[in-house]
């Protein structure tokens, strides 16, 4: 089996240093060079994670190292990719500015071989055993995620059955929560989510209706209208699935059960307080009660239903935009316009995972950064 060695990107305006550097490196990694600044992005952009480390010169014309920098701290090769910096011009200012940009380690001309050489073989090894560390968490989550999932999956799918409808409602409305609450202005929310909070959102959407299971069929599947006294029974299905949830002792201070507690009481609430159970208004409504609900009367007015025709896409937007289905914050409405064409074109009855898997590869990174590894 051939041994690839690993890709180290050297970045300095002197062809010297270039080539001092690649003379020290070269019997134990695959080298690229970059001229200037300009030339170390194309070359970032090239080969992506496949660099395993940037030396990098700071004082360079045009282009200079921390413009670098902030390029791989704008598109987030900083967290992938370990940057050293290399200069002569080691003041307090620029390694101050260069740490908060994302820098792992210094060295400082002129090269000492065995100082350059430890350096760069330690930094590899720190971020190799991140990345597995990394690997491992992200493997053990979505193995107890998978499970997690296929338990709700199960359970919802009883609901919508009984419910006269499609399991593939329940996948859509996990798709449509998981795209909104992405296109979401969240400094127009005034709110900080995370890709975990994202990931759990999304998930406990699923169990959005699971009250349902407790309203007699007569009712639930009613292919007219429903009367006054009809409709207040099918109202409860919010409580008394927030009900159910709250009863399952070993798991009521978990995260996503006391989200999907919110979206199975709240979800019928309006921004406006005219909507069930409580009255809830503006932000009273949890936020995540609140995608859900924008998420729910969008896939309701798209689908057929005992009672209705489906309507179209357009019509939908149409009657949503029109407060026909009650208000929604003004931050929902300008996040389903920005999907909206994804939801007239992207939605299938096959599959709804909206970037599941790359959602929570992000969330575990963010733990393991938040936890200092």
């Amino acid at each position: 089996m051939r041994f690839e060695r690993k890709k180290v990107l050297i970045v300095d305006d002197s062809t010297i240093n270039r080539r001092i550097l690649a003379d020290i490196l070269s019997a134990e990694y695959q080298i690229i060079e970059a001229k200037d600044g300009e030339s170390a992005i194309l070359c970032l952009r090239s080969f992506g994670d496949e660099l395993s480390l940037v030396l990098l010169d700071i004082v360079m014309p045009d282009v200079d190292g921390f413009a670098v920098l902030q390029e791989m701290k704008n598109q987030g090769w900083i967290d992938r990719i370990p940057v050293i910096t290399i200069s002569s011009e080691n003041s307090a200012d620029n390694i101050d500015k260069a740490y908060a940009l994302g820098v792992t380690d210094f060295i400082s001309k002129p090269f000492d071989t065995l100082v350059v050489k430890h350096r760069v073989a330690n930094t590899i090894m720190l971020y190799d055993k991140q990345k597995n560390l990394i690997q491992m968490v992200e493997a053990q989550i979505e193995e107890k995620m998978r499970i997690s999932n296929l338990m709700i999956a199960i359970l919802s799918h009883i609901v919508e059955f009984r419910n006269g409808e499609s399991g593939a409602h329940v996948l859509r409305i996990h798709a449509i929560t998981e795209m909104l609450t992405m296109a979401l202005d969240q400094s127009e929310l005034g709110c900080k989510l995370t890709n975990e909070d994202i990931y759990l959102i999304s998930t406990a959407a699923t169990l959005h209706d699971i009250g349902k299971m407790a309203i007699p069929d007569e009712i639930l599947n009613k292919p007219g209208k429903l009367t006054e006294e009809e409709f207040e029974v099918m109202r409860t299905h919010s409580t008394i699935g927030a009900q159910m949830l709250e009863k399952i002792p070993f798991s009521k201070d978990e995260k996503l059960t006391k989200i999907a507690y919110e979206i199975c009481r709240w979800h019928h609430e309006r921004f406006d307080g005219r909507g069930y159970p409580d009255g809830l208004s503006g932000e009273e409504i949890p936020l995540a009660a609140q995608i859900v609900s924008l998420a729910d009367v969008y896939d309701a007015l798209t689908s057929p239903r005992v009672y209705k025709e489906a309507y179209s896409h357009q019509k939908a937007i149409d009657m949503i935009l029109a407060g026909e289905c009650g208000q929604f914050h003004p931050a929902l409405i300008k996040a389903l316009l920005k999907i909206e064409k994804k939801l007239e074109f992207g939605l299938t009855d096959d599959i709804m995972v909206v970037e599941g898997s790359e959602l929570l590869h992000k969330a575990v990174e963010e733990m393991m950064h938040g936890a200092n590894y």
